[in-house]
């Protein structure tokens, strides 16, 4: 009896023994499930906000790469298509998929990645053709004749960020200007064609080549929201000089109004008082660059000469400043959105 009550006990003990080792079995198990947790918690709190914003920082300096590409590549088929005998002849208001034109794509860079384990939210954006408005018009004024006017939908390519931590940015592409948007606030990247210089002592020529993005008529734009990537098509199709004031020596060229209208008016204020000032002309003398916009849309003018004879604020007389030449071309490019690179 006594051997069988100690059998008894040993197995009661062995039986107590592994019931407890179970339970610290679990109870380490959860204590090291709630580790895990906790450091994955700290990782998302402190960590993953960090590491997006500075991928998605990243993410923004490849699409300024993307947009700068695009900018080179229609610079680049300007130059091509100025240099093409009889390039203008093309009809640029409905041009055939048969006709011969330079292409080149620029692969585009819509949207950031995810953080392996820890986050997979990605960042994405918009891609857009003609969705913004540009227009660019010019008045050339005669002495005596009645005066040049020509008016240009020069159309946009823009770009719209979709940021969960990086503030969003706007990059636009219009009349061959790149403009960087952000905090309500726009700057001028890269500038546009429009060349002031001095001829003489008192005598400027100005030339514009204006980069008008073909659309057609009642065609609403195209847009593509991705966040992979994607693939824009550039098509050159036509340069045509529009206007050369030398061509006709009958004419004596007083003075020309440059309009431009557009979502970023500060951008191009700054870049119109930049040209001049380039020409050696104090853009403060008087008020070359005006700001024209209305309740329903933004305008900035540059005029020239100045239709006063007197600087702004004071009495001095402005210099007898004339034009010597106006020259104005455009190219016409097509610009095609896809999915996927090509």
């Amino acid at each position: 009896m006594k051997k069988q009550n100690e059998n008894r006990h040993q197995s009661e003990k062995k039986l107590f023994l592994h019931t407890e080792s179970a339970t610290a079995t679990a109870i380490g198990a959860v204590l090291l499930l709630g580790i895990i947790f906790l450091v994955l918690s700290m990782i998302r709190i402190y960590y993953v906000p960090e590491w997006k914003n500075d991928d998605e920082y990243s993410h923004m300096d490849d699409v300024r790469k993307d947009m700068a590409e695009i900018k080179s590549k229609i610079d680049i088929m300007s130059i091509i298509l100025a240099s093409t005998p009889n390039s203008s002849n093309i009809n640029s208001s409905n041009p055939s998929s048969s006709t011969s034109h330079i292409i080149m794509s620029v692969p585009f860079h819509m949207g950031s990645g995810g953080t392996p384990l820890v986050s997979s939210m990605k960042s994405s954006g918009t891609l857009a053709v003609n969705k913004d408005k540009c227009k660019m018009e010019l008045k050339v004024n005669y002495d005596k004749d009645d005066p040049y006017v020509k008016s240009i939908n020069c159309g946009t390519i823009t770009y719209n960020s979709h940021n969960n931590y990086y503030m969003d940015q706007v990059f636009s592409y219009e009349n061959g200007a790149l403009i960087l948007k952000q905090n309500e606030q726009s700057t001028m990247m890269l500038y546009p064609s429009i060349r002031f210089s001095k001829a003489s002592k008192n005598e400027y020529n100005v030339s514009i080549n204006a980069i008008r993005i073909f659309q057609k008529l009642y065609v609403p734009p195209e847009v593509i929201s991705s966040d992979t990537e994607c693939s824009l098509r550039l098509i050159g199709i036509d340069y045509i000089p529009l206007y050369d004031s030398e061509k006709d020596t009958s004419k004596s060229v007083s003075r020309f109004y440059l309009t431009i209208t557009t979502n970023h008016p500060e951008a191009w204020r700054i870049y119109l008082r930049k040209v001049i000032q380039d020409a050696g002309i104090d853009p403060d003398s008087g008020n070359y660059v005006q700001n024209l916009s209305s309740s329903t849309e933004y305008k900035i003018g540059l005029t020239f000469p100045l239709e006063s004879d007197t600087s702004k604020g004071t009495d001095k007389t402005i210099s007898d400043s004339t034009l010597n030449r106006i020259y104005l071309s455009e190219t016409v490019v097509k610009a095609e959105p896809g999915i996927g690179l090509n």
